[in-house]
């Protein structure tokens, strides 16, 4: 009596009686493959410096820079920590020309309903100003709002 295989994938069939199922086990595997590992271990290597160096950059400001001062260099150390943000950009772009076409389309998705949320924060941020309310940061309140409607799409994208 021959031993009962079992269907594990729909691609799978129990006619034939050489199949081993080895060909779809390893489209069915949920663990990355090597190709994902070395562009994620690539885009670490280009973001994670970056990240460093703003945080460097950021602190130096935030000690020396007199941003509160009357000095018009509080204008250029204010501006400081956008040449190592930049280079954040530069590993992010890279990073998305070297997914495959599924990671890019999660990854559009996150970043058009981020661009979304922040239109619509700044909109309304906008309108209340007009009508007289003052609040502080702003700018800072639209880039919250945008990075966390980047973050809460790309995770309700990439769970369909």
């Amino acid at each position: 009596m021959a031993a009962r295989r079992e269907v594990t994938s729909t691609l799978d069939t129990l006619t034939g009686g050489t199949h081993t199922g080895r060909m779809t086990n390893k489209l069915d595997r949920q663990d990355r493959s090597e190709g994902d590992r070395a562009r994620a271990r690539a885009y670490h290597l280009e973001f994670w410096p970056g990240m460093a160096a703003y945080a460097v950059v950021l602190a130096g400001v935030l000690l020396w820079g007199d941003l509160d001062g009357g000095s018009p260099w509080r204008f250029l150390w204010a501006v400081l920590p956008v040449i190592p943000a930049l280079w954040i950009v530069r590993a992010v772009l890279r990073h998305v020309l070297r997914s495959d076409d599924y990671q890019r389309l999660l990854m559009l998705q996150g970043l058009a309903g981020g661009f979304a949320v922040a239109m619509i924060a700044s909109v309304t941020l906008a309108f209340l100003e007009i009508a007289g309310l003052r609040i502080d940061g702003t700018g800072w309140l639209i880039y919250g709002a945008g990075m966390l409607g980047w973050i809460l799409t790309g995770a309700v994208a990439g769970r369909r």
